[in-house]
């Protein structure tokens, strides 16, 4: 649609607003004077573009011309010279774990997918640095970047001697220990792995240090516990480098209890600027969070909203081999030819007996579902336990959410549309990284690899779609990583062979799913994810207008600046 037509369209909205305000006579409010106005730009809208945009009190009250914009502000507005750069929607962020993200900023780190000797290295700077029984917190390891035998306790004991050392691994689904952690959870060769958990053992039957799922969560309960300031320092971090990205909003995937105090209070502080949601951990690796749920309207504050919970189904489909999958994962060969827990088919985390009522409760309570399901075994748990809270309760409730979805069954793509739930997908995992290229494909084989993530099926399925890039177990929450690798199932840069190239959708397709999708699954679509009138100032100066330069550069995207309600909120220039 030609940008006049998108202008016309703009002015006969805001006429509109004007005349009901005037209509209701003098007792009523006026409309706020325009106090801030962007020019000489490219502003991306529903129907096309513009050149302009107007804004008063927070609230955008027109898109148009320059000409059309300047004639709204009021004599004192602030004027912000676009000189040629695009103005986009907010981004949103739907699975993310802020206070974990930002306190993995402040440890012990290396690069993701270093080897022993690197991480060696690392821990034994570190621990130089340390008080002697302090703990050393990091990550982020991968399995597959290990020699057999090499990932074991005495290679930290070597160089930690003296502290507590816990490395989380990419998908925050496991751990690697010392000695001296195993020791403190009382950990020994006789201790059985909890029911949904997994101790790694060696061939004498010792536990290696590596603990999986529910094992992983014991060692969580022994840390020392964590400060509220230092919690609120640590999700600072992280928030305002999403802020730096152009997420205004965003979902915490796993509210647990050890952070809890310091996110309310950062909210309530007005420094949490995004609107955000929290989905409370219940289940058996929640840790002693599930109290928080009876709490979550006391915990709620600013643009804190906690009215979600997180059920972890399963694991993840790589070495460790615990995401639930309805066909076996691949022989590893050699001498111990196992497919791992669940006779090969994955870890179940929730039994059906336990699932199915607590899902039906709290879709009766109007508290949203959060289900992290990574196989297609797991997928169609979660689709099942929707459908009985739906026969029970009809489909009024929530718009329950099946998170990640790296395989997804055939049969179950339509149901998203059917029962009216969402699907949020991971596009920042699953360009060739080790733990796609190595990890996945090694444990589930090359016929399957062919359904990884399958975005496209479900974007026309009809149902609702969201991007959540579950970070920190990426290194980096760029979303426009997301948005290229949604287009091109390439290496950024569009450059390399694609991942389950059938599967690529638009750049119309992938902006919405970043933008006015994120907003309508937060239950804001009428305030936010567009920019029209009437909704909040929630936007992005951009360097570049990622709908027209070239594909392959749409990852190199850089924000200048995010709004949010008419407030700058980050400034690369500041």
């Amino acid at each position: 649609m030609p940008a006049a037509k998108v202008q016309s369209l703009a002015r006969v909205g805001t006429a509109s607003l004007l005349a009901v305000a005037a209509a209701t006579g003098p007792a009523q409010a006026q409309p706020a004077p325009v106090d801030l106005v962007f020019v000489h730009g490219t502003v991306l809208t529903p129907a096309g573009s513009a050149q302009a945009l107007a804004v008063a009190g927070g609230t955008i009250v027109a898109v148009g011309s320059d000409a059309e914009i300047e004639a709204m502000a009021a004599a004192n507005a602030q004027k912000v010279d676009l000189a040629g750069r695009t103005v986009m929607p907010g981004l949103y962020d739907m699975h993310v774990h802020t206070y974990f993200a930002g306190r993995d900023k402040l440890s012990c780190r290396f690069a993701q997918g270093a080897g022993a000797a690197a991480i060696a290295a690392a821990v034994k700077a570190c621990a130089a640095k340390a008080k002697p029984g302090e703990w050393i917190i990091g990550g982020s390891w991968v399995g597959a970047a290990f020699k057999p035998g090499e990932q074991h306790k005495r290679l930290l004991d070597a160089v930690a001697p003296n502290n507590p050392v816990m490395l989380n691994d990419e998908s925050l689904h496991s751990v690697w220990v010392n000695s001296r952690v195993l020791a403190l959870a009382g950990i020994t060769r006789t201790t059985k792995a909890p029911e949904g958990g997994v101790i790694d053992r060696d061939s004498k039957g010792e536990p290696t240090g590596v603990l999986r799922e529910v094992a992983s969560r014991g060692i969580e309960r022994i840390i020392p516990k964590v400060t509220a300031e230092d919690q609120r320092i640590a999700i600072k971090v992280a928030t305002d480098e999403m802020l730096s990205y152009g997420i205004v909003g965003f979902t915490d995937a796993a509210v647990r209890r050890e952070m809890i105090e310091g996110l309310s209070a950062y909210a309530r502080s007005g420094g949490l600027k995004q609107y955000a949601r929290g989905c409370i951990v219940w289940g058996p690796n929640s840790g002693g969070s599930e109290g928080l749920i009876a709490q979550r309207q006391a915990w709620s504050t600013g643009r804190l909203q906690l009215d979600c919970v997180k059920m972890f189904l399963d694991g993840v489909p790589i070495e460790g081999r615990t995401a639930i999958m309805l066909a076996p994962y691949e022989h590893r060969g050699g001498a111990h030819d196992d497919q791992g827990p669940g006779g090969g088919h994955g870890l179940k985390l929730i039994a059906e007996d336990t699932l199915f009522p607590a899902v039906t409760a709290f879709d009766r309570q109007g508290i949203q579902v959060k289900f992290h399901a990574a196989g297609d075994g797991a997928v169609r748990e979660a689709v099942e336990a929707i459908a009985a809270a739906r026969r029970a309760n009809g489909n009024s409730g929530p718009h329950h959410e099946i998170g990640h979805n790296t395989f997804i069954d055939l049969a179950d793509v339509p149901k998203g549309s059917e029962l009216h739930f969402t699907w949020e997908l991971s596009p920042y995992i699953w360009w060739p990284t080790p733990i796609t290229s190595v990890d996945i494909a090694a444990a589930v084989g090359p016929e399957r690899m062919k359904r990884l993530w399958p975005a496209r099926d479900v974007v026309e399925s009809g149902a609702n779609v969201v991007i959540g890039s579950d970070w920190p177990v990426v290194p980096s929450v760029n979303p426009w990583l997301a948005f290229e690798t949604l287009v091109t199932r390439q290496v950024p840069g569009a450059t390399g062979e694609p991942i389950n190239a059938g599967q690529r959708i638009s750049r119309e397709q992938a902006l919405a799913l970043l933008t006015r999708n994120g907003a309508a699954e937060m239950g804001r679509l009428d305030r936010g994810g567009t920019l029209e009138p009437g909704k909040f100032a929630d936007l992005i100066i951009l360097d570049r207008n990622p709908m027209t330069v070239p594909v392959g550069e749409i990852h190199a995207t850089k924000v200048l600046a995010t709004y949010i309600a008419g407030e700058k909120v980050f400034s690369a220039s500041e």
